[in-house]
C-alpha cells in the first residue's frame, strides 16, 4: 500500500517540502486540502482511510482538519507553536511561559500517532504539554543546490546590506517593533542599507535576495523552524536572529553570538555597529555557515528523517 501526505497548498513551504519528500519516498502520495476536500465529497473518509498505509500532515492544523473530516491521522509534523497555543503572538520561545490550548490537546494531540517536530526545543515543549505523546525530533533541510553562494560576492567597501524576509503582518514576526526600530536607527548612516522583502520572491528566486544582502535579520519572537535563516546560511550569508526555532541548532558555534536572547533593539543595534566595520570576518562566518549546511541540513539528510520519523520507512 502507498503512504499520503497532506499539506495545505502547493505554492507555500509546506506544499514545497511535501513535494520534496515525495521525491525520496517512492510510494507517497501527496494531496493539498483542496484535493483532500475533492476526494471526501466523491469517496468518503472510509476509502481514504482503507486505501493508504500511513496517512501524515504536514502540520499539526492539517492534522486536525483532517481529524474533524473524520480522516485517520498516523503521523504530523509539528512546525510550530501556533496550534497549541493561546499566546502563540507574543510568546517569545527564550524566556516566556507558554499558554497552552487546552482543546486543542484533548481533542487533537491524542488522536495522532506520532509526532516529528521541526526543532528539539518545540520537540520538549510538546512532550511536557502531551506526556502521552510519542514526539521525535525530525529536524528541517534546505535546497543547497538552488541556495548556494554567489560566485560574485558582494564588496566590503559597500555599504553593509541587512536583510529581512516574511509576512510583516503576522505580530509575532515583529516587524513594526523589532525590524523598524532597527531600520530607523541607521537612517542616516550611509554605512548601512536594509532590503526587505514581505513575499515579493517566488521561493525559486529567493536566491538573488540572500546574494544581495550581506545579513539576514529574522525579528521573531518564536518559529517553529526559521527557513530563511536555512536559505540565508546555504548561500554563506550569517543571520542576526532571536533566540528561536532551530536558527541556534544550524549555526555553526562562530555565529551563535549573532543569536540573541532579547527583542531590544539596542541589542541588534550593537551587532550591526560592529560587523558594518568588520565586513571579511562577517565573510569568512558567512563560508562557515555554508559549510554547516552542507554537513548537516541537506535534502537528502533531512528527508530521510521525515520519512523515517513520519512513515516508519
Amino acid at each position: 500500500m502507498k503512504d499520503l501526505l497532506l499539506y495545505d497548498v502547493e505554492w507555500w513551504i509546506l506544499g514545497k517540502t511535501a513535494k520534496t519528500i515525495q521525491r525520496h519516498h517512492p510510494a507517497l502520495d501527496i494531496m493539498s486540502a483542496r484535493e483532500l476536500d475533492d476526494y471526501l465529497r466523491e469517496k468518503g473518509s472510509a476509502a481514504l482511510n482503507a486505501e493508504y498505509r500511513t496517512i501524515s500532515a504536514m502540520c499539526l492544523g492539517i492534522a486536525a482538519y483532517a481529524i474533524f473530516k473524520h480522516v485517520r491521522i498516523d503521523s504530523s509534523a509539528a512546525v510550530s507553536y501556533y496550534y497549541f497555543s493561546k499566546n502563540y503572538e507574543t510568546y517569545r520561545e527564550w524566556q516566556d511561559e507558554l499558554i497552552p490550548d487546552p482543546e486543542f490537546l484533548r481533542l487533537v494531540i491524542p488522536r495522532i500517532s506520532k509526532i516529528g517536530s521541526m526543532n528539539h526545543r518545540l520537540a520538549e515543549k510538546l512532550k511536557q504539554l502531551a506526556p502521552r505523546a510519542d514526539i521525535e525530533y525530525i529536524g528541517h533541510f534546505v535546497d543547497h543546490g538552488l541556495f548556494r553562494p554567489d560566485e560574485r560576492p558582494r564588496s566590503s567597501d559597500e555599504p553593509l546590506v541587512v536583510g529581512w524576509a516574511g509576512d510583516r503582518n503576522k505580530r509575532s514576526k515583529n516587524y513594526d517593533t523589532l525590524f523598524v526600530p532597527i531600520r530607523r536607527h541607521f537612517e542616516r548612516d550611509a554605512m548601512v542599507r536594509f532590503l526587505d522583502t514581505p513575499g515579493r520572491y517566488a521561493h525559486e528566486d529567493m536566491p538573488s535576495f540572500y546574494h544581495s544582502i550581506d545579513l539576514l535579520l529574522i525579528t521573531s519572537s518564536n518559529e517553529g523552524g526559521g527557513a530563511t535563516a536555512l536559505e540565508a546560511f546555504a548561500c554563506g550569508k550569517p543571520v542576526l536572529s532571536t533566540d528561536v526555532g532551530y536558527i541556534r541548532e544550524a549555526a555553526p558555534s562562530a555565529a551563535h553570538e549573532l543569536i540573541l536572547r532579547s527583542d531590544s533593539p539596542e541589542a541588534y543595534i550593537g551587532t550591526i555597529d560592529r560587523y558594518k566595520k568588520e565586513r571579511t570576518a562577517l565573510q569568512n562566518l558567512g563560508l562557515r555557515c555554508r559549510q554547516q549546511i552542507e554537513d548537516h541540513w541537506r535534502i537528502d539528510q533531512g528527508a530521510a528523517r521525515w520519512i523515517r520519523v513520519l512513515f516508519g520507512l
